[in-house]
């Protein structure tokens, strides 16, 4: 014991060391001058003086306004139904914040856009090849590591809708125009694989850099809606634009940016370590949502909120960028050492701690009862960042093994890469068959997340609402992990078309049970929507990776992920308020089966189609790929000619 303990001076040193060579320590004292400046802002928030608003809690069946139909498109999120308002609180007036004014956001996007136009031409070389630098395997762990830091603050726009009602509030705006603000979030999705061909082109580092700066604009953008001085309609247009950029940077340019490149560096653990980081992400959504209503709501208000939403991914950003590649061949070994299983599983413990703390948090704060903490939110902070301390374990090296390339940098170029085109891909029916699979699972999944809060409300069980949303939350992080280590593992006896046909029968009979309307039969379906959406998202980066191979693997991937904007703009815009409104004949607050009962059922007729293109993807796939009978077809006409 007394060794460990004299090492931990020398190994302190060594991740100074590294942290130098790795540019970071400039940014974690920027980063602290810039925190220091904010909270000292918020600190003269008058509204906050009064200790009785800061000690009261919001319980649900108080509310400041009947209750409407919650249209956001959110995934993962802890909390994520609109929350009930004590009628003695009221929203923090960007007005008070003098400190935190429209040149401080625009001072914190030109800083980023700076930045970007900088590392785009001092590292233009980097971005027009793969650049492989050759190391030991502890790249590998930087790799993982920083990579789910960028999930945490990719994670942020899935918190919205735990704001969305004061941002509605401090805008003066109606819950139309903020159901807009809150739907334009992922509306950019349509041209997801824009992202994909920077992917494909430059490689994952470009993306990261140019989605960490794009997040901190699109808050921005937002944070000056909240604190200008202009018209109304300008204020909405400037929160939509920020909204559509901070949720096109947040999927399409970090998400699945480092799924991808975890799913080529990995590839025999493919869906573990995917499985891994959608489950990070999932467990941010709930960070930033328990941060916003336990530490900045009642004590600080929205305007310092943005702020520190606009540098966070800038700043977590910047510092990983050293470390988010594609893994060289020799750091793709599976995990063989008895210290790195050790670490993996200590990853998983931490998450798992994680996602059970965050619903609890969420689910007592719901129920009134306890009061917003700073505590609750410094504890959750504190685990989803507690990966960064195995950094310390590891043994930094500058050189690869034996069959590195020296010093010298590995160049992968994009023509030499295995695989078919999307053009080939996109004629086929395979990729057809596992949009339509994706449209049906993430309509279902959404639909049934954001109006979880309303459908118990109209069949009398309102005090349940928030064990809901906690049991689709622990369902859906928990299946990520699960599934991604089980599907790489009895590959042989179930593959992922398997899981991926499990995933939709889930999704098919949770929203049966849904629609029947009863507190049994809701609660098993949101569970099991739970475990059919978060398995969905681990399976479907390793397998389309495996299906149409690395060539152009982003344009695919992106492809796919596009089905989310038309899912959700029909099913959770469309189709669920007309029937609400249809069945409330007029009234603004719906009561009976009939509000919902249509919608599920139809939800459930989709999920069957979803379920058969399921089947036939894995029917059509059960004895070889796509790439591979694709690449057979193309050799026999080569011959033949």
């Amino acid at each position: 014991f007394g060794s460990r303990v004299a090492s931990w001076p020398f190994k302190t040193h060594r991740i100074f060391h590294i942290m130098r060579a790795r540019g970071i320590l400039p940014l974690v004292a920027l980063t602290a001058l810039l925190l220091g400046c904010i909270a000292s802002a918020a600190d003269h928030n008058e509204s906050c003086e009064d200790p009785s608003f800061l000690q009261t809690p919001r319980k649900i069946g108080e509310f400041a306004q009947p209750k409407r139909v919650d249209l956001t498109l959110l995934d993962d999120l802890v909390d994520a139904s609109p929350k009930p308002v004590d009628a003695s609180q009221k929203p923090v007036d960007a007005s008070q914040n003098p400190r935190i004014t429209t040149e401080t956001f625009l001072g914190v996007a030109t800083a980023a856009l700076l930045f970007l136009t900088w590392e785009f031409t001092k590292n233009s070389r980097k971005y027009h090849e793969e650049v492989c630098a050759p190391g030991g395997v502890s790249d590998r762990w930087w790799f993982v590591i920083m990579s789910a830091m960028i999930q945490v603050v990719s994670g942020s726009v899935y918190a919205m809708g735990a704001w969305q009602n004061d941002l509605r509030d401090t805008l003066q705006i109606s819950m139309t125009s903020a159901t807009i603000i809150g739907a334009m979030a992922f509306t950019g999705n349509l041209a997801g694989f824009l992202g994909g061909m920077l992917f494909d082109r430059s490689g994952p580092r470009a993306a990261v850099c140019l989605g960490c700066c794009c997040l901190s604009v699109g808050y921005c953008l937002i944070g000056i809606a909240l604190v200008s001085s202009l018209a109304k309609n300008l204020k909405v247009m400037l929160a939509c634009v920020g909204s559509l950029v901070a949720g096109y940077a947040s999927v399409s340019l970090l998400d699945n940016i480092t799924c991808m490149a975890c799913s080529i560096s990995f590839p025999q653990n493919r869906a573990a370590a995917v499985g891994y980081l959608k489950a990070v992400l999932a467990t941010a959504g709930g960070l930033w949502a328990l941060l916003w209503v336990q530490v900045f709501r009642n004590r600080f208000g929205l305007v310092p909120f943005m702020a520190i939403s606009a540098i966070a991914p800038f700043v977590v950003g910047v510092t990983s960028l050293s470390s988010i590649k594609v893994l060289p061949p020799h750091c793709r070994e599976p995990l063989k050492d008895r210290g790195e299983i050790a670490r993996a599983l200590t990853l998983v413990f931490l998450l798992t701690v994680l996602t059970c703390f965050d619903v609890w948090a969420g689910y007592e704060y719901a129920k009134g009862l306890g009061a917003s903490s700073w505590i609750t939110g410094s504890i959750a902070l504190a685990l989803q960042m507690s990966p960064l301390l195995l950094l310390v374990t590891v043994k930094e090296s500058g050189q690869g093994s034996a069959g590195s390339a020296g010093s010298a940098h590995e160049i992968v170029r994009p023509k030499n890469r295995i695989g078919i085109s999307f053009q080939t891909a996109f004629k086929g029916m395979d990729f057809w068959l596992l949009w339509a699979c994706q449209f049906a699972v993430f309509g279902a999944g959404v639909a049934t997340n954001q109006n979880l809060a309303l459908i118990l409300e109209t069949t009398g069980h309102d005090s349940a609402s928030s064990l809901g949303v906690a049991l689709f939350a622990l369902t859906s992080a928990l299946s990520r992990i699960v599934v991604g280590i089980l599907s790489d593992k009895y590959q042989a006896y179930f593959t992922r078309f398997h899981w991926l046909t499990a995933g939709a029968f889930c999704a098919m009979i949770g929203q049966f049970l849904v629609s029947l309307m009863d507190l049994t039969g809701i609660m098993t379906g949101t569970c099991l929507m739970g475990l059919s959406f978060g398995s969905f998202y681990t399976i479907i980066v390793p397998m389309v990776n495996e299906m149409y191979g690395n060539l152009e693997f982003g344009k695919m991937l992106g492809a796919q992920m596009s089905c989310q904007a038309p899912a959700a703009l029909v099913i959770v815009c469309h189709l669920m308020p007309v029937v609400y409104r249809n069945a409330a004949g007029g009234k603004d607050v719906c009561e009976g089966r009939g509000c919902f009962q249509t919608s599920f059922l139809l939800l459930t007729v989709l999920n069957a189609v979803g379920l058969a293109a399921a089947v036939a993807l894995q029917v059509r796939n059960a004895d070889s790929l796509p790439v591979t009978r694709l690449n057979q077809a193309k050799s026999s006409k080569g011959l033949s000619s």
